[in-house]
């Protein structure tokens, strides 16, 4: 990462001295997206990072989620050319594990694409591009071509959803109000300020009672449209963390660096990720407005149970005992904390309650395996 230069927390203080308190949305793109010192300039997924998630959680994760792209693509009737494509890719973890768990028919005429804006992340997958030709790389979704000339396909997203920069609103006495980003006026630091609220974010509010805050999420509802733009027929499959569906406030913003959550986001820009559960209704009516098939989300724990994970841990449990059974005990060690942590994937105070959102692009099958439990049948 390149250090020359201003900090960003400068950087970000003589915007705001130029034009005035920023959105907070322009706050957190700074913040995670700047190009040198941003949050995601560097990876920071993985155990000496500052979170895991479900990829680095568990191969299970790629494995199952191999399982549910080839159902689609059997629902689909095998189309070819098919195309995976993942939006925050990260470092190449989940693309790796899901390519290696595709039947062969089926990778042979698979084009995988890994869309990662994070110049550190693209260094890692430029490893993949290398060593799999069916593999290549963009930046952005806009880097892909508009409707009308990409072949069927899946897109997937996760945690991605819940990182995109959303505005923060506060209710008044006198109506919704947007929360910006100012000077602090007693030290270098930063500080909400309330400023009138444009009526396209207030549109897609909530209720607000004085002193209650919401997130509104503009490039969310822009995100699942360039998407569904980037599939010329299939699906859109999206894990994320959801604010609870009593809360309408989209949850409570908060910060997360070296696995610990914190309520400051505004110090040390940079320095930690930013987020907040993603408002799933929102989302819903807005895939129903643009024309997609639209179907009930569940959480991951039940999307897993449907894609095999039980039988997947069976066949571990079957290693496990041979082993012990063969005098191999150190094998059999490390078969046990595989199974302990692929139950992480499901654990409902956990991963397990993240949400599952699947949208169809065009007239395509409804997607039982994920929605009814249905039992899956490999076609490879």
């Amino acid at each position: 990462m390149d250090d020359s230069g201003p900090s960003l927390e400068r950087s970000i203080r003589e915007r705001i001295e130029r034009g005035g308190p920023m959105t907070f949305a322009e706050f957190m793109e700074a913040a995670l997206y700047d190009e040198r010192r941003g949050y995601y300039a560097r990876p920071p997924v993985g155990e000496d990072g500052d979170f895991v998630t479900s990829p680095y959680v568990s191969p299970a994760f790629g494995v199952l989620l191999a399982r549910c792209v080839e159902d689609l693509w059997l629902r689909m009737e095998r189309p070819a050319p098919f195309a995976i494509i993942e939006a925050g890719a990260g470092d190449g973890t989940l693309a790796r594990r899901l390519l290696a768990s595709l039947p062969n028919e089926m990778a042979e005429g698979t084009d995988y694409v890994a869309v990662e804006r994070s110049a550190g992340a693209r260094e890692a997958i430029r490893a993949l591009v290398a060593e799999k030709p069916q593999v290549r790389m963009v930046k952005i979704l806009d880097d892909l071509p508009s409707e009308g000339s990409n072949p069927s396909g899946v897109l997937i997203a996760n945690e991605l959803l819940d990182n995109l920069p959303f505005h923060r609103l506060r209710g008044t006495a006198q109506g919704p109000v947007e929360l910006r980003v100012d000077l602090s006026g007693s030290s270098d630091g930063f500080v909400l300020v309330e400023a009138p609220a444009r009526q396209d974010l207030t549109a897609h509010a909530p209720s607000l009672a004085p002193g209650q805050e919401c997130v509104v999420s503009p490039r969310a509802a822009a995100f699942l449209e360039r998407g569904a733009l980037a599939v010329g027929r299939g699906y859109l499959v999206f894990v994320d963390y959801a604010s609870p569906a009593t809360d309408a406030s989209g949850g409570a913003v908060h910060g997360y660096a070296r696995h610990r959550v914190t309520a400051d986001v505004l110090t040390d820009p940079g320095s930690r990720d930013i987020t907040a559960g993603i408002d799933v209704h929102a989302l819903l009516e807005h895939a129903q407005r643009i024309g997609l098939q639209v179907w009930d989300p569940i959480d991951q724990r039940t999307a897993l149970r449907n894609l095999g994970i039980g039988a997947w841990d069976g066949t571990l449990r079957e290693r496990q005992a041979s082993a012990l059974n063969g005098g191999r005990g150190a094998e059999a060690t490390r078969i046990y904390s595989a199974r302990n942590a692929a139950r992480l994937l499901t654990d409902p105070a956990g991963l397990g309650a993240f949400t599952v959102l699947c949208f169809g692009v065009g007239e395509v099958p409804r997607p039982v395996l994920l929605l009814d439990g249905e039992p899956f049948v490999s076609g490879g």
